[in-house]
């Protein structure tokens, strides 16, 4: 009996050890897996997480076309996967038990940035749709001026887009969290319809898209095509943004990726392919009489941008007057390049640029057809998309009795690289730096931009060192760690005119300078400390000293497809060239009468050749023919040519 007994109590100990274990299995996994809610994730497209631990987690075949389904499947499905690095070059995905919480400064741009996406699991409580992930993700971002709702006190980011998601007033689109006042700020407007709005943030903000939304109309460019794989087998699975086809093989690849999160370097030229990408739809309206066209443009925010001709921007051209709604009237037979197509159309491009005087990501330029015959007008748009330049960073020395400080002006890319030149809506860093050991602190004011011509002018940071408009040039932030400024903005140039020229003031100060508080409680460096045992009349330590550099934005555009694709004429887009040199008038007459006068030296040297050679031939001739061409021929390679750089 007691052997029975014993033989019971340890099937019973075992049965309860391994129903104990099973349920603490299903606990871990549970506190995992969301326990309350569903999974989702959060992408940061054009990205990865440095120092993160990665594993294999899937390896996909060449040209595999749901290759981001697969391994978002993957991930969902595992207890150790709460991050996911999906590589679209090399078709795999790595896993990772790491997450960017309280480590957003590790979310870093690849090269280049179409290669890869990371991914990071999220667990929503809130109702969502069926894509594949929830939200998009773009760090120390925010669209300015198109707040719908702002909650205060949302302790988390993820909370913040839970209310999105639990809106019904407006369709919430977008949102930014701000991690130092715990806000959040809801939006009916993306980065995609507010384009010149979205811009660098000043502080610690996110800002994440809805994907549970519905996109616009397509655009079309010919023969264009995205770098790089599509995500998932259909558009339910996720938020189509672009896509490209080819007619030989019929083939038709989706993305969810554009020009607008990745850049205008993320599209690249392939012959026989059309790229498509989602658009915002311009309210437009054109009629036509036999002696005029008329566009008329209503906007939902007051319009003081500019509408021109583009064969004649400065001949033919509009400016709004802040009001939503702006005509543009064009007279067929004056001044504004309208022209008679097959004889039964009238046709012309037109530009909407919504800054009166810089181009801007979200500018548009419309082919306008009229037909004669038809009551129907149609409308087709393009949008500018890329640009290219050259001209170096400017490095100054200023003198003073303290040990020189050294100042350097620098533009740079995302990753810390000069660059010469840029597409328009690109992100970019404009960098004052000095000595970390001077005795110098430094503050920037009186910043302006010109075009090339130097005809054109808009004020950056004003006077008091604050930003003139945020949208265009944010105020200037400390380097982290540093004495050094730097401001984050997106590329921008002037109309008919890709040079665009910074110039800058730099003052300087003993030790350290303070912030100026500038108009919506924002900071900037842009005003100097005032000494205690002094006024407001203090004496500037070393003389205000101006830095100058110039970039290059200038490129093509993509368009609508809503009629003829062989029809559009885009002026702007050129090839690239492996050597630009630059000079002037005076140098081109010079070269041109140096040149001249040596083709003469030439020919009166072949002449005098040719009669020495009929002379009989004595010794002494020839050394004298010898000597007189000698004479006569410049030596070798004592013409020089310079270029200015």
């Amino acid at each position: 009996m007691t052997d029975v007994r014993k033989t019971w109590k340890g099937t019973r100990d075992r049965r309860l050890l391994l129903i104990f274990s099973t349920w603490w299995s299903v606990l871990r996994l549970c506190q995992c897996q969301c326990p309350v809610g569903s999974t989702s994730f959060e992408k940061v497209a054009g990205s990865s997480l440095r120092s993160a631990r990665l594993m294999p987690l899937y390896k996909g075949t060449q040209g595999e076309a749901a290759i981001t389904k697969e391994c978002l499947n993957r991930c969902r499905a595992l207890s150790d996967c709460n991050s996911m690095l999906l590589s679209y070059t090399a078709q795999n995905c790595m896993k990772s038990t790491t997450t960017s919480e309280g480590r957003r400064s590790d979310v870093v741009t690849s090269s280049p940035p179409s290669s890869t996406s990371y991914f990071e699991k999220i667990c929503l409580t809130a109702p969502r749709c069926s894509r594949l992930w929830t939200f998009e993700r773009v760090i120390g971002y925010e669209i300015s001026g198109f707040d719908d709702r702002t909650i205060p006190g949302v302790s988390t980011r993820l909370q913040c887009e839970e209310l999105c998601l639990r809106e019904r007033g407006f369709v919430c689109r977008s949102g930014e969290y701000d991690y130092a006042f715990q806000q959040c700020r809801l939006s009916s407007e993306d980065r995609r319809s507010q384009p010149s709005s979205f811009r660098p943030a000043f502080g610690d903000v996110d800002y994440f898209e809805n994907q549970c939304v519905t996109g616009n109309t397509f655009i079309n460019a010919s023969s264009w095509r995205v770098a790089r794989n599509p995500n998932g087998d259909g558009a339910q699975s996720f938020l189509c943004h672009a896509y490209s086809y080819r007619p030989s093989t019929s083939s038709c690849k989706l993305s969810s990726d554009d020009t607008y999160n990745l850049g205008s370097n993320a599209v690249r030229r392939r012959m026989g392919t059309e790229y498509y990408q989602r658009a915002n739809c311009l309210d437009l309206k054109l009629t036509c009489t036999d002696t005029t066209m008329q566009l008329i443009l209503k906007t939902r925010e007051p319009f003081d941008g500019r509408i021109y001709a583009q064969s004649k921007p400065y001949a033919c051209q509009a400016f709004g007057d802040k009001q939503t709604v702006t005509k543009f009237v064009m007279d067929v037979k004056g001044q504004c390049g309208v022209e008679l197509e097959r004889d039964d159309h009238l046709t012309n491009t037109v530009v909407i640029q919504y800054h009166p005087l810089i181009q801007q990501k979200g500018d548009r330029v419309i082919k306008l057809y009229c037909s004669l015959f038809e009551e129907t007008n149609r409308t087709i748009s393009k949008t500018f998309q890329v640009s290219q330049g050259l001209e170096p960073a400017v490095t100054a020395v200023v003198n003073a009795t303290a040990p020189t400080p050294n100042i350097r002006l620098r533009i740079t890319d995302a990753n810390g690289t000069d660059i010469t030149g840029t597409r328009i809506g690109e992100s970019l860093y404009f960098r004052i730096e000095i000595d970390e050991d001077s005795v110098f602190g430094i503050f920037a004011r009186d910043m302006t931009a010109k075009n090339g011509r130097g005809d054109q002018m808009i004020q950056l940071i004003d006077t008091e060192g604050c930003a003139s408009d945020p949208r265009i040039f944010p105020p200037f932030d400390k380097i982290p760690g540093s004495k050094s400024l730097q401001s984050r903005f997106q590329a921008f140039k002037f109309s008919e005119d890709p040079v665009v020229r910074f110039q800058v003031n730099v003052h300087f100060c003993l030790e350290e300078c303070n912030p100026v508080v500038c108009p919506g409680g924002t900071q900037s460096w842009g005003k100097r400390r005032k000494r205690e045992d002094s006024g407001d009349n203090e004496i500037p330590i070393v003389p205000d000293y101006p830095l100058v550099a110039a970039i290059v934005v200038e490129g093509s555009s993509f368009g609508n497809n809503t009629g003829p694709s062989d029809r559009y004429i885009d002026e702007r887009e050129m090839e690239d060239s492996d050597e630009l040199v630059c000079t002037t008038k005076t140098v081109v007459v010079v070269s041109s009468l140096g040149a001249l006068f040596l083709q003469i030296g030439l020919l009166a040297a072949c002449g005098t050749c040719l009669l020495l050679t009929r002379k009989d031939q004595r010794p002494k001739y020839s050394e004298d023919a010898a000597s007189t061409i000698t004479e006569t021929l410049p030596p070798f390679g004592s013409v020089h040519h310079s270029r200015l750089r």
